[in-house]
């Protein structure tokens, strides 16, 4: 076994918030020159672009992955190591956020893009809505395919678990997600559950020279889906922690 990085929570054209110049081929491209051995395409309550982002190369290896927004507006991470489960709950999710149309002079594009950079689609309802369920009940649907939960950024305000709650939900959350910037120490002694917790830290890319800014460190035998499952789930000698945080000009 040995340590690999990662970049759990990217994001890509498919979220209206993110760089038109986040392709899934640039995307690939970043993660590579970064160093990056897993990554996972995160984008606001949809999934698809990784599908493309897949296609690319087997370096690094890429996980399907979204960030949704619980009714709460708490937001977590949910990865897959399949793409099937994934579009699933994306258009489960996409059927239930409230008819708001996308304005992209206001939000910006929603492309699902392919891995030539060809525009496949636009997506016409505004992603960034949260959708109505609430938190339990998302993580039941993603843990239901197989998936996995991790609170984004748990400490921000707005979005963060830590951050909108004040508190940790009764449930199983054994990792959780700190933001690029964010102390370890000063986050560890606000909020002393953390300790309970095995961290992790993702560049939350918006923007191609975001992308490996900050990362997570794996100890594992390779940068798998499965393998990421056991170190979150402190099992047989695997490791995980976050990176140093984010320094500007770094």
């Amino acid at each position: 076994m040995r340590w690999y990085r990662a970049d759990l929570h990217i994001h890509s054209v498919l979220s209206p918030c993110a760089s038109l110049a986040m392709s899934p081929r640039r995307i690939v491209a970043e993660a590579r020159r970064a160093g990056l051995d897993l990554i996972a395409i995160c984008d606001h309550n949809a999934g698809e672009n990784g599908k493309y982002a897949r296609r690319l190369a087997q370096t690094p290896e890429i996980l399907m992955g979204m960030e949704i927004q619980t009714a709460e507006e708490v937001e977590i991470l949910a990865l897959f190591p399949e793409e099937e489960p994934c579009l699933a709950l994306q258009e489960e999710l996409y059927e239930l956020l409230p008819p708001v149309p996308n304005d992209p002079e206001l939000f910006g594009d929603q492309l699902v893009v392919d891995e030539e950079d060809e525009i496949v689609r636009t997506i016409p309802k505004l992603l960034l809505s949260p959708v109505p369920l609430p938190l339990e009940e998302v993580v039941g649907r993603v843990r239901a395919r197989g998936g996995l939960v991790i609170p984004a950024h748990v400490e921000r305000v707005p979005g963060g678990l830590l951050g909108v709650l004040g508190l940790l939900p009764p449930g199983e959350w054994p990792a959780v997600e700190i933001s690029p910037w964010a102390r370890l120490g000063e986050a560890l002694s606000r909020w002393p559950e953390l300790r309970e917790r095995r961290i992790l830290r993702s560049s939350d890319a918006h923007y191609p020279e975001e992308i490996g800014r900050a990362w997570t460190e794996l100890y594992a035998e390779s940068p798998t889906f499965a393998e990421l499952e056991r170190a979150v789930a402190g099992r047989g000698g695997r490791e995980i922690r976050p990176g140093p945080e984010w320094k500007e000009g770094r």
